[in-house]
């Protein structure tokens, strides 16, 4: 019944043509129904080109060239449009019907209608101008014009490479329901007896795109061989090497389609994954997912194009230690070596042996002309496991070897040649980020560094931005002269500075604007000792809700006295460092600054800016906010000395001290004190800092 139904349908579409596709099939299927119209060509170029007779026979030969590019073009195109308009429309029309509903149109011919837009594109942009400016100028056709086209022949013909990949499939499942399907068989004479198919066969159609795309290089050669000129050679070379680049990579594609293929059949064939016994259930149990082998995974270290292929398989006997040998199966693949063993029940090889990686494999054949030995290493160059190989013949045993070997050094070469382009690749990414101009370029924060053994507080101030929390750490630091070089400093006393990441609060506190605005006057003083002069001469209570520091050490909290004389005590343990820095200074100065660090003189600096003025002396607004911080019972005019008071004090006090050994000076200078001297006129007094000191806040 269904034979004869689809006899008449056929019948019918002869008489009446062929029935328009629905809305939802015509989107796809029909590429413009007066598609043929615009793409008419002369039958010779010489129709024209009114001058032909003058032109040289070299040129003749060129046009003739060119002129069969445009012309295989049209009808090629024209053999496209018989698999949709005829072939796949019929069947969708008898599917309608329910007849030829097993046949698939998609595998068939799903591709096709890809290809015919691209070609239509092709002549629309490429071909049919040069043609067009041909007949409206009457010169010959210049080869230079189709230059650009040709060179984005890749990008325009793209949906070749999935019909490449196909193809084999295609024609294989068409065979397949000629031989099969009597209804289909039918279907596909009455298509290849119709007026519109010229007598194509359904075989002949399906390998046209393959024929086609592959005979553009000839096409091209040809014209390059009739173009004496050089712009034009230069041009066609160009036009061909682009051609040539686009199959190259449909040719990869292929490949790696059929090495995946194969891959698939030969995983296909081996079965479970049993290299160990295990002793209970639940040994067992733990080991199941880590008991398979995926051999469709990427080869580690090789270019994902470089599938995994099988190069030899084989029976052997093997022996391992000093048991017996055993029957297995070996699948040489190219990075590994699977020992199987064949089960009776089942047409599946089950892997009895860890895989044996090639690249720490070693093969040594055995004085037995049959016999050969595989030892398999492990990372450190040492034996893992080693089998005897036994071969059914001398030929079998020289093949394994060499197909191993072959693989090693295949193997060895794809890996360094991924490694060389993944160095090309980083080098490369480096060299676009140095070009990169430094407003384009988006801020990468910076790893942190440890903190310099001499670590200034500049540097601090670099690794912490203003405004940022950092994590609070303590710091011990030494003032050197590379800090100070205005203000000698007492290097030999080492104290402790705590760096405590500033808060919204203790940023706006009086001392934070006391501290930053003396800065600001007087850039030569140093951070340590700007801070320790900030701190009030009796310690104060600590505040509750400050930051507490854990890794600083207790210190004993004594009060400090104002004025007097230095107290002597046992000299102190002094390091060569302090021995360095200390020698040579101005006694004055020196005194001074101890006095300052060890709270016995209030903040008066001999120090002046250009305006006469001392950095030191606030304004009332700024000696407002210091009262406010040091407490209420703090008169600022109570502790300010005049300098020349200061010097006065100093100098009564070095008079009584009554240094033995030490000649009176003849002069006004100030006397420099050794070593020694300074030791007895230091005191053990240590000032407690309660306020935390922020890097952002400075």
């Amino acid at each position: 019944m269904k034979a004869h139904e689809l006899e008449v349908r056929l019948h019918t579409f002869s008489m009446f043509g062929m029935p328009r596709l629905p809305p939802e099939d015509r989107r796809h299927w029909e590429i413009g129904e007066a598609s043929d119209s615009g793409e008419a060509i002369e039958k010779s170029w010489k129709e024209l080109v009114p001058g032909h007779k003058d032109m040289s026979r070299e040129l003749c030969h060129q046009q003739e060239a060119l002129w069969e590019l445009l012309t295989t073009e049209l009808i090629y195109v024209r053999k496209l449009k018989i698999m949709t308009d005829l072939l796949a429309s019929g069947l969708l029309n008898l599917q309608r019907v329910g007849l030829l509903t097993e046949v698939s149109v998609e595998t068939l011919f799903g591709n096709v209608p890809s290809l015919i837009r691209a070609h239509r594109s092709f002549w629309e942009e490429v071909l049919g101008p040069s043609l067009e400016e041909m007949r409206a100028s009457g010169q010959p056709l210049d080869p230079i014009s189709l230059q650009n086209g040709f060179l984005m022949f890749s990008q325009r013909f793209q949906p070749y490479v999935l019909y490449c990949l196909r193809v084999k499939q295609t024609m294989a499942y068409a065979r397949e329901q000629q031989d099969n399907n009597p209804l289909f068989h039918t279907f596909v004479q009455w298509c290849e007896k119709h007026k519109r198919s010229g007598r194509q066969m359904l075989g002949d159609l399906l390998i046209k795109p393959h024929q086609r795309i592959t005979k553009y290089p000839l096409l091209l050669q040809a014209v390059l061989k009739r173009s004496p000129e050089a712009r034009a050679r230069e041009a066609l070379n160009a036009m061909i090497a682009a051609v040539e680049s686009f199959l190259r990579h449909i040719n990869k594609q292929v490949r790696q389609g059929e090495e995946q293929e194969s891959l698939v059949a030969a995983a296909e064939r081996i079965g479970p994954y049993e290299v160990l016994e295990p002793s209970s259930e639940e040994v067992e149990k733990n080991l199941r997912p880590f008991s398979t082998l995926d051999l469709t995974s990427p080869v580690l270290g090789v270019a994902p194009e470089h599938t995994r292929q099988l190069l030899l398989e084989g029976p052997v006997r093997v022996k391992e230690g000093r048991e017996g040998k055993l029957d297995v199966y070996l699948f040489l693949f190219s990075d590994v070596l699977l020992v199987t063993k064949r089960q009776r029940r089942a047409d599946k090889a089950k892997v009895i042996r860890p895989p044996l990686m090639l690249e720490k494999l070693v093969c040594q054949p055995l004085r037995d002309p049959s016999s050969f030995l595989l030892i398999h290493l492990t990372e450190f160059q040492c034996v893992s496991s080693a089998l005897t190989v036994h071969c059914p013949s001398p030929a079998d045993r020289a093949r394994w070897l060499e197909k191993t070997q072959q693989a090693q050094v295949t193997l060895q070469k794809l890996k360094a040649e991924e490694y060389i382009q993944q160095k090309r690749e980083l080098l490369a990414l480096y060299r676009d980020g140095d070009r990169e101009s430094p407003g384009t370029r988006p801020s990468t924060p910076s790893p942190p560094s440890p903190p310099s053994p001499e670590g200034s507080q500049s540097s601090v101030e670099e690794r912490i931005p203003e405004g940022s929390t950092a994590i609070p750490h303590l710091v011990v630091t030494e003032d050197t002269d590379e800090d100070a070089p205005s203000v000698p400093d007492d290097t030999s006393d080492s104290g402790y500075g705590t760096l405590v990441p500033g808060s919204p609060k203790a940023s706006h506190s009086p001392l934070s604007r006391l501290r930053s605005r003396a800065l600001r006057r007087d850039p030569r003083l140093t951070f340590s000792t700007l801070d320790l002069r900030d701190v009030p001469l009796r310690p104060q209570p600590p505040d509750p809700q400050a930051p507490q520091r854990r890794s600083a050490p207790e210190l004993p909290g004594q009060v400090i006295q104002k004025g007097g004389s230095l107290p002597r005590r046992d000299p102190p343990s002094w390091s060569e460092e302090e021995d360095r820095t200390s020698a040579g200074g101005n006694v004055v100065v020196e005194t001074l600054h101890r006095a300052r660090l060890r709270g016995q003189l209030p903040h008066s600096p001999t120090h002046t800016d250009s305006a006469g003025e001392s950095p030191w002396e606030s304004s009332g607004d700024e000696e407002e906010e210091g009262s406010l911080f040091l407490g209420p019972s703090y008169n600022p005019s109570r502790h300010r000395l005049r300098a020349e008071d200061m010097l006065r004090e100093i100098r009564e006090e070095l008079a009584s001290q009554r240094i033995e050994g030490v000649p009176e000076p003849g002069d006004s200078r100030p006397r420099k004190l050794t070593r020694v001297q300074l030791q007895r006129m230091r005191g053990p007094h240590i000032i407690h800092l309660d306020t935390p000191l922020s890097t952002s806040e400075v």
